[in-house]
Order: structure tokens, then C-alpha cells, then sequence
């Protein structure tokens, strides 16, 4: 088996199955990195059929261009499919001006908190500064699924 590894031959067909199992997995794993890692791959293994580098070297040189293609690649596919966000006015149904309790703490500029608008928990955030779980927010606007909050305060909280 390391007579099968110390061997250059038998390096770069590794190399290019795994790139090639990576690339397949990018099909059941979402997030596009994972191409760019196969593909990284299989680079390494075609340059390690020409070139005796040990395996430090291919290993470096894989995570070295897995870097660079992953943020070529992913700054380029963001030029070709760019993200859609939705920041839309609310109609009054749709709760700008309600107050609704915050379930979760709220945190600045930051997912992870949660309010409670007509019987669901949402995702929530504020602008302003924290608000934290139990209180009371007043909705403001949506992005996409994410309720933006401000902090209420009534005259006995102060």
C-alpha cells in the first residue's frame, strides 16, 4: 500500500478521484465551496503526474489554490447570480407600527433573535441596540424573512 502512495501515478489518480468526489458532493452539499475544493483537487493531481512533490507539497499546494479559487470563484458567481433581497414596505397587515414580544434576545445588526407577530416566532434584529427576550419591540420594516425591530419602551421601564 505505500509503494501504491509513494508513488507519483498513484498520488495524482487520488487526487483526481477525490476532486472528482468532491465535485459530485457539491450536488448533496449546498453552498458552492466544495466545487471549488474538488477542482482544486484535481489540478493537484494532474500537476503531482508531471511533477515528483511529495506530499506536503501537494497537500499545500491544494489548499493554497482551493483559497484562490474559492474566492475568484465565489466573487464571480456573485456577479452572475446575485443574491435577491427583498426590502419592501409593509402594509398595515403586515405589522409596521405593531408591537409584538420578543421571544429571543434581539442583538444589533445581527441575526438570532425572535419575535412573536400573529402566532408565529420570526427572525428578528434591531439597528439600535439589544433587546432582550421578554420585552417589547415595535416592527419597523422586513428583509426577505427577518423582521427589523426597535426597542419599546413604556413609562414604568424607566
Amino acid at each position: 500500500m505505500m509503494d501504491f502512495l509513494q508513488n507519483g501515478i498513484g498520488n495524482s489518480t487520488l487526487w483526481i478521484l477525490a476532486g472528482i468526489t468532491l465535485m459530485i458532493g457539491e450536488l448533496f452539499i449546498p453552498g458552492t465551496f466544495v466545487v471549488f475544493l474538488g477542482i482544486s483537487a484535481v489540478l493537484v493531481g494532474i500537476l503531482s503526474y508531471f511533477l515528483d512533490w511529495n506530499i506536503w507539497i501537494q497537500f499545500a499546494l491544494w489548499a493554497t489554490l482551493s483559497g484562490i479559487l474559492i474566492l475568484i470563484g465565489g466573487a464571480t458567481l456573485r456577479k452572475f447570480f446575485p443574491s435577491r433581497t427583498e426590502k419592501s414596505p409593509l402594509s398595515p397587515e403586515e405589522g409596521p407600527g405593531r408591537i409584538v414580544s420578543v421571544t429571543k434576545d434581539i442583538l444589533v445588526e445581527r441575526k438570532g433573535g425572535r419575535i412573536l407577530f400573529q402566532g408565529t416566532e420570526w427572525d428578528a434584529i434591531s439597528k439600535t441596540r439589544r433587546i432582550p427576550s421578554g420585552r417589547k419591540a415595535e416592527i419597523i420594516e422586513r428583509e426577505n424573512l427577518t423582521f427589523i425591530v426597535k426597542p419599546v419602551e413604556f413609562p414604568e421601564e424607566t
